[in-house]
């Protein structure tokens, strides 16, 4: 197992991540309070779009850049084509925004089409430039860069709902607004590089030819992507198929109403998925490194107690917030209409860590086919289910379809990564189990008490939190679900060590 700075990264960018993603839900709650479903539908539809550059700029470019030696020369050559790619991007979207809303079943999101591809302006030059701050591992101007993008975006989505209150904007209208503020995030997260005089140029020089240099960089970017792009691909799929499917068996407007309950899933899985996320960060290198050394040894504990860690995190996210989701859903979006949809949404918590853990442990590997595979069958499985459940079974189907095609996906996944690596996870998976069923029994005993307002909900909701942490803290102290050992390796561990010692 690795020393403790190593996770230092670790510590810095989760606690970025989660003041990231707090500010993600808190302003998906207001905007749906106030502009209702269709709202949080229409800014939705638009997302994935935005989500991705978003990935790119923070996750894979700059893991790319920070674990290459490309030389000062290509660096610059890179940003001139990275910005001309963004900028005929920009052009053709803006082109032919009324096809590509047409195509998502709804004309009207064409102004919101057009203002999303703003947003590739600053994106060379910001996520070439946190590569450069990776590699040097100054993982706090990154972590200021992205609060800086996201409480400008934020702020400026409670502005378009401010507007719309205030002027009688439509739901698209403010929906532009929103968007841009991804734009105008993005432009700060620039300005704030600029004026720290960061530069897309390193010493470090690599006598690689350039073409060499280029397959690289797109093959590194395509798989660096896809385990942070999962659930923005399956968003994306939706977003080309819910509205279309809907609309066959209802009204537009109900259809749009339908999509926005959908939608409010999307913010809760992202809290979900903050620690999985930060340990896929340093899991490369460090797996990379104990394959260098030849160390088998380490490098199969630390894989093991690395997908020990999202299992446990991960499964008890999504089973609380399963047992929860009623009472979220009406505490958070005023009513508790579709839960049983969101409670089968809560599932892809689970997939989803799994996957991005999975991914991790395969790239030092270079065991790329099999990750094409994998999204491959898991896309086609999403989108069949969504083809053939949505008109039947309105959004419960797209849950179950998002559900079963990240199964797949991890899936197949497992077979590789069982094959690589000597995984020992069977002496906890009973205890763990057993932890997750009383945990679920104890919550569901909470839910008989009576909850017809918000205020109610969020009662109950807090109750049923505090007991299900109770249940997974005791589980894991006194029945060392985690190691002492592994404890050392995790934020906070010691205070945790300290209580299993007692």
């Amino acid at each position: 197992m690795e020393s403790k700075p190593v996770f230092n990264s670790v510590i810095i960018l989760t606690f970025t991540m989660l003041l990231v993603k707090v500010l993600s839900a808190i302003y998906r709650v207001p905007y749906q309070n106030i502009l209702g479903d269709t709202g949080l539908y229409a800014y939705q539809q638009v997302y994935p779009i935005i989500a991705i550059v978003s990935v790119l700029s923070l996750n894979a470019i700059p893991s790319v850049v920070s674990q290459s030696r490309y030389s000062n020369a290509f660096m610059k050559q890179l940003h001139v084509w990275l910005f001309v790619i963004s900028v005929l991007l920009l052009i053709s979207t803006a082109l032919c925004s009324e096809q590509i809303a047409q195509m998502m079943g709804d004309r009207a999101l064409s102004g919101m089409l057009k203002v999303s591809a703003l947003v590739l302006l600053p994106f060379p030059f910001v996520s070439l430039a946190r590569g450069i701050l990776q590699k040097r591992h100054m993982m706090e101007q990154i972590a200021i860069s992205q609060v800086i993008d996201q409480v400008i975006r934020v702020g400026t989505i409670l502005i378009a709902i401010l507007l719309y209150v205030n002027i009688d904007l439509t739901v698209y209208d403010s929906g532009v607004i929103s968007i841009l503020g991804s734009f105008l995030g993005l432009s700060g997260a620039f300005v704030y590089l600029k004026y720290k005089g960061i530069r897309i140029t390193d010493n470090e020089t690599n006598i690689s030819e350039e073409g060499s240099h280029y397959r690289q960089f797109i093959t590194l970017i395509f798989f660096y992507s896809l385990s942070y792009l999962v659930l923005i691909i399956w968003q994306l799929v939706d977003s080309f198929t819910i509205i279309n499917q809907l609309k066959q068996v209802m009204s537009l407007n109900e259809a749009r109403d339908l999509k926005g309950i959908y939608d409010r899933g999307s913010s809760l899985i992202q809290v979900g998925l903050i620690v999985t996320t930060s340990f896929s960060l340093v899991l490369i290198p460090v797996l990379a490194k104990c394959k260098h050394d030849d160390d088998i040894k380490n490098m199969q504990s630390y894989a093991s107690s690395a997908l020990k860690i999202t299992l446990i995190f991960s499964s008890a996210a999504a089973v609380g917030l399963m047992n929860l989701i009623r009472p979220l859903n009406l505490f958070l979006f005023k009513t508790a209409n579709g839960y049983e949809a969101l409670a089968i949404y809560m599932i892809s918590v689970i997939f989803v860590s799994l996957i991005i853990m999975f991914t991790a442990m395969l790239q030092i590997f270079n065991a790329y086919k099999v990750q094409v595979a994998a999204v491959a069958i898991g896309v086609m499985v999403k989108l069949m289910l969504n083809v053939i459940m949505v008109q039947q079974l309105n959004i419960v189907g797209a849950s179950i379809a998002t559900v079963a095609g990240l199964f797949m996906y991890a899936a197949i996944l497992y077979i590789k990564v069982k094959a690589l690596y000597d995984l020992s996870l069977n002496t906890f998976l009973v205890r763990w189990i057993g932890t997750l069923i009383v945990m679920s029994v104890l919550i569901q005993c909470v839910l008989l008490i009576p909850f017809d307002s918000r205020m109610q909900a969020m009662g109950v909701s807090l109750i049923g939190i505090v007991i299900g942490l109770i249940i997974v803290l005791y589980a894991m102290i006194r029945w060392k679900i985690i190691s002492i050992d592994e404890w050392q390796h995790l934020p906070f561990g010691n205070v945790m060590i300290k209580f299993m010692k007692e």
